[in-house]
């Protein structure tokens, strides 16, 4: 294995390519692996990350998150933390038992959030450009709160404790949606040169929410632009149909649909416009991942987004908990650009 020499770059070569597949195929240099499942079906133990996420899978049979690396990679595991890192990015993941008891899980998510704000300062990646966050039981309510307000709050701590209350501009694209099974599990794409995190004009900063959303705003941008390697990704947050910081169309799924792809759109418009990149609305997507609450909405949701998207964009339909109840599906995506 050669050294790994920070900050170099590869002109045309992008350091991490992420795909949908039904098998890891041989001879690929991975960073990671993320198992969707209505089961856990894992191989044996890796250096590299590996987690199952609870969600039954709804349509076709590719049911793993694959990354893999252009460059050379190292595979370490600290504790619940387990990460590889080539010369650009680290891909790291968190998976632990998710605490029934409130307190106990809000502590549990503190104490991700600080192992690996720590982690990704440590190894010289300190960037963060895409979070994932799932756990069950999303919606469960105790004393006001429900689970995912709790989960916001715990994140929230951990944030304001690392970078001393001052994280403006450092948040990045994130989902956390809630499994049907299985425990806490937490993995993310960190670089050692930043990403240009995005909003979108028509909807209200998550982290700016009134307090009907829960004691603490969500920590995230709507997407985080990540410049490397001549080429654009643009990493899409979980997006759902809000507008504003309001829910809109409860019980009409294609509305829902209708609206969370208009967020969508205008966010990769609005930053080809303003970021100069080469982005052409649904047409650059390359990777779309859709969570469904009610498994009855899959093939009226999947005949529907598929008429949009381009024939090669990776698909996959996982059954899952959506932060608020009268939303009934999320979607996030990947957008390819070149340089405009």
């Amino acid at each position: 294995m050669s050294p790994l020499r920070p900050g170099v770059q590869h002109p045309g070569r992008f350091p991490v390519e992420t795909a949908f597949v039904e098998t890891v195929p041989a001879g690929r240099t991975l960073l990671g692996e993320i198992h969707f499942g209505a089961s856990p079906v894992l191989p044996e133990s890796l250096a590299h990350p590996l987690a199952w996420v609870g969600m039954p899978l709804l349509a076709g049979h590719a049911s793993i998150e694959l990354w893999t690396s252009q460059q050379p990679v190292v595979t370490q595991r600290i504790g619940p933390l387990t990460f590889a890192r080539n010369r650009d990015v680290l891909f790291g993941c968190f998976a632990a038992e998710s605490p029934t008891d409130f307190t106990a899980f809000e502590a549990r998510v503190q104490e991700a959030y600080a192992r690996l704000l720590t982690l990704v300062e440590a190894e010289g990646y300190p960037h963060l450009l895409r979070l994932w966050n799932h756990f069950p039981g999303i919606g469960d309510r105790e004393a006001g709160l429900d689970r995912y307000m709790v989960f916001c709050r715990g994140r929230h701590q951990a944030i304001e404790v690392h970078y001393g209350g001052r994280f403006t501009g450092r948040l990045p694209a994130a989902s956390a949606v809630g499994t049907r099974h299985g425990g806490l599990v937490i993995y993310f794409l960190a670089g050692r040169h930043p990403g240009r995190h995005r909003e979108n004009p028509r909807q209200m900063s998550a982290y700016c929410y009134p307090s009907q959303y829960g004691p603490k705003s969500p920590s995230f941008a709507r997407a985080t632009l990540h410049r490397q390697g001549g080429a654009d990704y643009l990493y899409i947050s979980g997006t759902a149909s809000i507008v504003g910081h309001e829910s809109r169309h409860p019980d009409d799924p294609v509305a829902q649909l209708d609206e969370t792809l208009t967020n969508i759109r205008i966010l990769i418009d609005s930053t080809a416009a303003e970021d100069g990149v080469d982005c052409k609305g649904l047409d650059s997507v390359s990777c779309v991942k859709v969570y469904i609450r009610r498994r009855e909405h899959a093939a009226l949701i999947r005949r529907h987004l598929e008429a949009v998207l381009p024939p090669g964009a990776h698909r996959m339909f996982l059954e899952a908990d959506i932060c608020r109840p009268e939303l009934l599906l999320e979607i996030e995506a990947v957008a390819r650009a070149g340089r405009g």
